[in-house]
């Protein structure tokens, strides 16, 4: 049975929507602070555009493969990117999700919101990519320096064990930029 959630992330940052913004245009920057917990070797290949295509691929030592899918469906620089993907764990689609991503002037700041309207294909518990979608904005804000948010974050789900496995870390990553097509 296909189970469908919304859910919503929001951080705030004590940068300018612009500097936020940049560091998902920027492959390489993006695959430092997106690239998974400690332990993976993802490959990261974006071509940040409309109608561009974002691939990921890696996975923790043994398995299983994850690989991610996704095309860019609206992009404003500073204001938004809205974007739809797929998520396949070793050749099974395990997950659809469309996503969109603002960014909001907040006093000398930025408020990011990222909302995820997924349909999950096997059924499977949802907090995981909760937390997970968490933890990637915390991972952007330390890619970013940005150590003191301007306001406390709600506070997450689960155990501290299994929010410690999303968490940032020294991992390898390769980069693949995408030619311009003409």
């Amino acid at each position: 049975m296909i189970k469908h959630a919304t859910f919503v992330a929001e951080h705030v940052y004590t940068l300018p929507p612009v500097e936020v913004f940049s560091a998902w245009a920027d492959p390489v920057v993006k695959a430092r602070w997106a690239g998974g917990p400690t332990g993976w070797s993802p490959r990261l290949e974006l071509d940040f555009r409309v109608d561009g295509l974002e691939r990921y691929h890696g996975g923790p030592p043994g398995g299983p493969a994850h690989t991610l899918q996704a095309r860019y469906l609206d992009i404003v620089a500073s204001k938004r990117i809205v974007y739809s993907y797929d998520v396949l764990l070793d050749q099974v689609r395990v997950l659809v999700s469309l996503a969109t991503v603002e960014f909001a002037r907040h006093g000398p700041g930025t408020r990011l919101v990222h909302t995820e309207q997924a349909a999950f294909l096997t059924g499977d518990d949802t907090s995981p990519f909760e937390r997970h979608m968490r933890a990637a904005l915390k991972s952007l804000a330390a890619e970013l320096h940005d150590s003191a948010p301007l306001e406390a974050e709600p506070e997450l789900g689960g155990s501290a064990a299994q929010a410690a496995l999303m968490e940032p870390g020294g991992r390898a990553v390769q980069v693949t930029v995408a030619e311009e097509r003409s």
